[in-house]
């Protein structure tokens, strides 16, 4: 498996896919200290989990696929591995990329917070922003197959377009309402109660708009946890169906 990723880490290391997971974080950093460095770190947060974490996740996945494709994919077919296998390494490796992105992320949010003194820095701790990282990646992470899927099927610009009209879309409308367990919806939801902050950005406290004292329960983790974790196998499952015959033609 190493060997592997080695092998598939070697397509990238000139381009951006080999870099995004410290360029998109630094970004979303740069953007939330240009808007207000009192609240870099509710800003920073809201921004990467609601705009560019999905919009990176959409734009190397994609591009980890077109590249094999554009190549008539024979690279792959033709090598003595199993088709499942090269379907389940890049996802792997996608997936590797959007841990390490969401790590840094917490942790330059984190530093930043301090170093303004930025409100809400003394109730966001470290603790809560690494468990922040961890859950977008696990909630996020089943978008990675299914991009792939997409950007055979579609191609990676009308991919990237679904998927961050979906995840922008349904992630602000029904994050904070009873339909909350739509896949898309899951991530910003579970922030409310361990960022305690909403969707629209603002504190989750009373009197801002969209919130409900609900939104704080911790109960809403595991239920978006297995949500988004099924969704994970079975839409990896049926990428690699489709990848499997697609390599039989």
């Amino acid at each position: 498996m190493w060997n592997d990723l080695c092998a598939e880490q070697m397509k990238y290391r000139h381009t951006f896919l080999g870099k995004a997971f410290f360029v998109a974080p630094l970004l979303t950093l740069l953007l939330g200290i240009k808007l207000s460095p009192a609240y870099v770190v509710l800003t920073s947060f809201n921004w990467w989990y609601m705009f560019l974490l999905p919009a990176m996740l959409s734009i190397v996945s994609c591009s980890c696929g077109e590249k094999d494709r554009k190549l008539g994919e024979k690279a792959v077919f033709t090598l003595p591995v199993s088709l499942k296998r090269a379907r389940l390494i890049k996802i792997f490796y996608c997936s590797l990329w959007l841990f390490l992105a969401c790590i840094v992320q917490c942790i330059l949010t984190f530093v930043a917070g301090q170093v303004f003194q930025a409100k809400y820095s003394d109730t966001i701790t470290i603790f809560h922003a690494l468990f922040a990282g961890v859950l977008l990646f696990l909630t996020y992470a089943w978008q990675i197959p299914l991009c792939l899927l997409l950007e055979q099927k579609c191609g990676a610009a009308a991919t990237i377009l679904i998927n961050m009209a979906a995840n922008i879309i349904l992630s602000a409308n029904f994050a904070t309402e009873g339909m909350w367990l739509i896949p898309y919806a899951v991530p910003a939801r579970l922030m409310c109660p361990v960022l305690k902050i909403l969707p629209n950005g603002l504190p989750a406290e009373p009197g801002n708009i969209t919130f409900s004292p609900e939104l704080l329960s911790w109960e809403s983790i595991l239920p978006g946890l297995v949500v988004t974790c099924i969704c994970f196998v079975l839409v990896t499952e049926i990428s690699i169906r489709v990848y499997e015959r697609k390599g039989m033609k």
